[in-house]
Order: C-alpha cells, then structure tokens, then sequence
C-alpha cells in the first residue's frame, strides 16, 4: 500500500494494489474508488482531503499515529 498527498490540489490518493485499472467510480462525498477489471478496488482519491480530515477526525488520526510510533 502506497499513499500521496497533493497539497497543492488537497487530494489524498491510496493505492492498495497494483492490478490492472478498469475504471473509477467517484462518490458524492468527493472520494473516487479505482476498481481492477476483475473488481477489487486498487486504489481511493479523496479531494478536499484536509476537510474531510479535520476537527475530530484529525484529532483521532494525531492520537493513532502517536499511538503507532511509541517504541515498545
């Protein structure tokens, strides 16, 4: 799994696989799911990422990744 963050045009893209591309299908909440031609989704574009991923939902993110990087 790879991720990317475009700040310019605040758009997250995760890629999840590396399967051949079929199609995208893009959500009214602004999230574009990539769908492999056998189905599986291979990758997630989310536009205005850093509003979706604001007050709250950031404040979980913080603490995870604080979480995450505490040495055992």
């Amino acid at each position: 799994m790879e991720s990317h963050y475009d700040k310019e045009n605040d758009i997250l893209s995760i890629q999840l696989a590396k399967d051949e591309y079929w199609k995208s299908i893009e959500l009214p909440s602004g999230i574009i799911i990539d769908v492999a031609k056998d189905g599986n989704i291979i990758g997630i574009e989310i536009l205005n990422a850093s509003k979706i991923f604001s007050g709250e939902v950031r404040k979980v993110l913080d603490i995870a990744k604080k979480a995450v990087s505490k040495p055992n």
